[in-house]
């Protein structure tokens, strides 16, 4: 295989990465929107008549009310089919979707033999993973 057909092929791979999550995105978020719909409700304190309710609804208020914050919480809403879990399990897979895009960069390029474009490829995943995981704990950046 040339140097330029192994390109391509990597070019591919990355590509459909993102082709299929957002794909997979999209059908998780629509299927919580026509559930939202037919059910009438988010699946938690407000419902779909009471456009106030969904409006007022401040993330920076504690406590929360049912919404899920946290991944326990989101399973939790997701294992009893409410919509508004649902949705909120897209919007997760969407912004999962070029984490993911970043760690198989790094394979396809372990598997090319580039170790410069590896190390800068895990040190961006790092990154990433850190503005995912950490920042949130670190006091300063609260709300």
């Amino acid at each position: 295989m040339t140097v330029e057909e192994k390109s391509k092929e990597m070019q591919l791979i990355i590509s459909k990465t993102l082709m299929y999550g957002v794909i997979l995105a999209t059908a998780i978020t629509l299927v919580g929107v026509v559930l939202m719909v037919v059910e009438g409700t988010t699946g938690y304190q407000c419902d779909l008549s009471s456009l106030q309710c969904l409006l007022s609804y401040n993330p920076a208020a504690i406590p929360h009310g049912q919404y899920p914050n946290s991944i326990l919480s989101l399973g939790s809403g997701i294992a009893q089919l409410k919509p508004f879990a649902i949705i909120e399990l897209g919007i997760v897979v969407l912004l999962a979707t070029p984490v993911v895009r970043v760690a198989t960069s790094a394979f396809v390029f372990a598997e090319e033999k580039d170790r410069m474009f590896v190390i800068i490829t895990i040190g961006v995943l790092l990154i990433l993973l850190f503005s995912f995981f950490a920042v949130p704990l670190i006091p300063i950046f609260h709300a």
